[in-house]
């Protein structure tokens, strides 16, 4: 098995887990407000699958930007601390750096949320963090712009790099960036379309790779 020295992770649902509450209560709220009925799995769909604008426009039949800017009223810090926790292999990013390895956060999430779970982490757990959201000048995932910020940061050769998420946009973001993609597949989705170069279910059979 090829080396790697830099493990780069996506951010919810790969290292803090947000309750299923959670999205149904946004996304529902929001699409009701907009005189959409609801189906949790639409939303499901949605909050895991790659092309989010898609299912706005196609299924909901709602421009991008009345949905998301009445979305982003309800996509709060106060709910989302409320109904987020670290997942319990984390632990195994403490020992990555701990035995030499560079580790990255990639996310795409919103600013305030980004902030709210890498506290909940512990910023020195990682060596390079990078939110890559329109607000901050980056092309959203699966475009690969914030990755490969993330390899600049790290000074990884992408032939060294993993990227480890629990969505199809992580995996295409990694394939985009020619960096070797890992599905983390906690159960919480069923992915029919994509093929990642690699399947795992918990963080520690990261353990293969090194």
């Amino acid at each position: 098995m090829k080396k790697y020295n830099a493990f780069i992770f996506d951010l919810d649902g790969t290292l803090v887990h947000t309750l299923p509450e959670y999205r149904y209560t946004i996304v529902g709220q929001t699409l009701r407000d907009l005189g959409v009925s609801p189906q949790n799995e639409l939303i499901d769909r949605f909050w895991f699958e790659a092309r989010r604008g898609d299912i706005v426009t196609d299924n909901w039949g709602l421009s991008l930007d009345t949905f998301w800017s009445l979305y982003r009223k309800y996509d709060t810090t106060e709910l989302r601390k409320k109904l987020t926790k670290v997942y319990d292999d984390v632990s195994y990013v403490q020992e990555l750096k701990k035995a030499g390895f560079k580790t990255g956060i990639v996310t795409g999430a919103p600013l305030h949320i980004a902030e709210l779970e890498i506290d909940m982490l512990g910023k020195e757990n990682f060596d390079a963090i990078v939110v890559a959201h329109r607000v901050n000048g980056f092309k959203p995932k699966p475009h690969p712009h914030g990755l490969e910020e993330c390899l600049g940061l790290l000074k990884s050769q992408k032939e060294g790099a993993v990227y480890i998420g629990n969505a199809d946009e992580d995996v295409e973001t990694a394939k985009n960036a020619k960096v070797f993609d890992v599905l983390l597949d906690r159960g919480e989705h069923k992915f029919p379309t994509i093929n990642p170069s690699l399947t795992i279910h918990s963080l520690y059979e990261l353990r293969q790779l090194i």
